[in-house]
């Protein structure tokens, strides 16, 4: 099960790093994913870009994957759900509901990001249930945003972080990651077609990269591996 995943502990709990860019809590059957912005190819369109429905076919396929490879009985979506209101074509309506009918039994929440307050809500018919943050639905919290003054621990998105490595030479890796410290987690972005903000580590976090096949721990003071 969750071939090439990554456990880590945090907050005395065991989770589940997922190449995919997801993070899989097996004791409760729960998936966390962050900025899908699905249907953000549309918003181009919109403005006369032309770009396929293809990332969020692609997307939408690889969640599934995801639930399938899990079993997953719940999702929490870190914000960014639908990227803007001209995202919501009959195009992208269609595909997240056959999605939902294949997963109906499926418990959804979604913590309303920047995204999502333009947007607004996900259609009814999706029965996603939206909070605004923080919600505290566990004994952390559950934000879009990081939060840079905090009172409780917390998992959020929104920065859609990224790192780069200097290899020999000229050779650079940049990839999507983790940031992960004692008191919070922020995740890549979940959608394909989303960039990255380069990010710089504090000497307490440690940094987790994911090029979709395989996480990559980087060292660190911290060590979150169990």
């Amino acid at each position: 099960m969750m071939t090439n995943s990554l456990e880590v502990i945090w907050q005395n709990e065991r989770f589940h790093l997922l190449p995919e860019k997801a993070i899989y809590w097996e004791k409760e059957e729960t998936l966390f994913i962050a900025d899908p912005h699905f249907g953000k190819s549309a918003a181009f369109r919109k403005v006369g870009i032309p770009i396929t429905e293809q990332t969020t076919e692609d997307d939408i396929h690889r969640l599934s994957g995801l639930i399938h490879e899990t079993g997953s009985l719940r999702i929490i979506f870190l914000g960014d759900f639908i990227h803007a209101r001209q995202s919501k074509t009959q195009v992208l309506r269609n595909l997240l509901f056959l999605w939902r009918e294949e997963f109906s039994s499926l418990d959804l929440h979604l913590i309303r990001g920047n995204h999502d307050l333009n947007s607004g809500d996900p259609w009814p018919e999706l029965n996603i249930q939206c909070h605004d943050e923080p919600w505290t639905g566990y004994s952390w919290e559950c934000r879009h945003h990081p939060a840079p003054h905090f009172s409780a621990p917390y998992f959020a998105g929104h920065l859609h972080p990224g790192y780069s490595i200097q290899g020999k030479g000229r050779d650079r890796l940049r990839s999507a990651c983790f940031l992960m410290g004692k008191n919070h987690i922020i995740f890549p972005a979940f959608g394909s077609f989303t960039g990255l903000k380069n990010i710089k580590p504090e000497s307490d976090e440690q940094i987790f990269l994911t090029n979709g096949q395989k996480i990559i721990a980087l060292p660190s003071s911290q060590n979150f591996l169990r």
